[in-house]
């Protein structure tokens, strides 16, 4: 099935297959709202399923001062990548082909970022675990994965399509999708434009669609899940970071450490009854954020986690995020 995954991105290079198409600086841009001191000097960061290079290429432009390593499985993907880093004259980082959990590499990176690929490997834990065996002794990773609840209408529409597109053809397979009259739209995700701030083309919403309705292997997840995924793999904490909705994107925010605005969500905030609030504010973080993804139905969702001093590179918004670890040593978030 991860050959099958692998030969979709062949197709369809994601995020984009246009090799002029601009950078997307989403996660450069966001890093200060993750990190309190975003100088990254002598640093080695991980992108663990880079795709196309876009948000890669982006964020080690504006950390000249760190090192960055891109992994993928599609080449075709990695090849565009590549152009997109010449173009742009980005050297300080580099490009392996190879797919995880199978791929060995040396190094052991002090951020691992993993946006949007764990819920397509056929064994998510066996993902996570390659991850943090490449995590440094202080290393911080950065998980994006999609939702069960506000992805439960795209899932059935997958189904359909699955159900309905010749096997092994994803070709024929977007005709399908065109045929049944579906298209991703990106607001679902918080972006009103594409990612690069300009509309998509026809190719980067061909590469969209079929992400969305080809992958052969989509497990979302709910943040209750997250938990038991790390159980036994040697990470101390593990926090809430962010929700994706169709009308909103924020950050979590469960101490209501930061200022007032869209930005950030507390869970009381979403209830306009007195007594739900009181009742939100006596449990602990993880039922808290539970009540959050019920209220919001998130597309997608964020978690950080880490090792060593990682946490105290953290805003003080991450700190007040802490979800429970299982084992020994994990930070464990109870009743307020």
């Amino acid at each position: 099935m991860a050959i099958e995954v692998a030969r979709l991105y062949e197709d369809f290079p994601f995020p984009s297959p246009e090799p002029d198409s601009g950078l997307i600086d989403v996660v450069a841009d966001e890093l200060p709202l993750v990190l309190g001191d975003t100088a990254l000097d002598g640093l080695q960061v991980l992108d663990a399923g880079c795709g196309t290079g876009h948000t890669l290429v982006a964020l080690a432009r504006r950390h000249p001062e760190a090192r960055f390593t891109g992994v993928d499985a599609s080449r075709r993907s990695l090849d565009i990548a590549r152009g997109l880093a010449e173009r742009h004259g980005v050297g300080n980082v580099d490009f392996v082909h190879g797919t995880m959990p199978q791929l060995d590499l040396a190094t052991r990176f002090d951020l691992v970022v993993c946006f949007g690929v764990l819920h397509h490997l056929p064994d998510p834990r066996a993902g996570l675990r390659w991850l943090t065996e490449h995590l440094g002794d202080d290393g911080l990773l950065h998980l994006w994965l999609y939702h069960a609840l506000g992805e439960h209408g795209r899932m059935l529409d997958r189904e359909l399509v699955q159900l309905l597109a010749p096997a092994d053809d994803p070709a024929a397979g977007l005709e399908t999708v065109r045929l049944l009259g579906l298209s991703l739209p990106l607001a679902e995700y918080g972006f009103p434009a594409g990612w690069t701030g300009t509309a998509l083309s026809q190719a980067e919403q061909d590469v969209f669609d079929a992400d969305a309705y080809l992958n052969p292997v989509v497990q979302p997840m709910r943040f209750g899940d997250v938990p038991g995924l790390f159980d036994g793999l040697g990470l101390d904490w593990l926090a809430a970071d962010r929700v994706y909705c169709p009308d909103r994107v924020a950050f979590i925010d469960l101490d209501g450490l930061e200022p007032e605005s869209d930005r950030f969500v507390r869970p009381e905030s979403l209830f306009d009854s007195a007594a739900l609030r009181e009742r939100l504010s006596t449990l602990g973080n993880l039922d808290r954020v539970r009540a959050l993804e019920l209220r919001l139905r998130p597309t997608g969702f964020r978690v950080l986690a880490g090792r060593g001093a990682s946490l105290d590179r953290c805003v003080p918004r991450v700190k007040g995020n802490l979800l429970p670890l299982p084992g020994p040593t994990g930070h464990r978030a109870g009743a307020r």
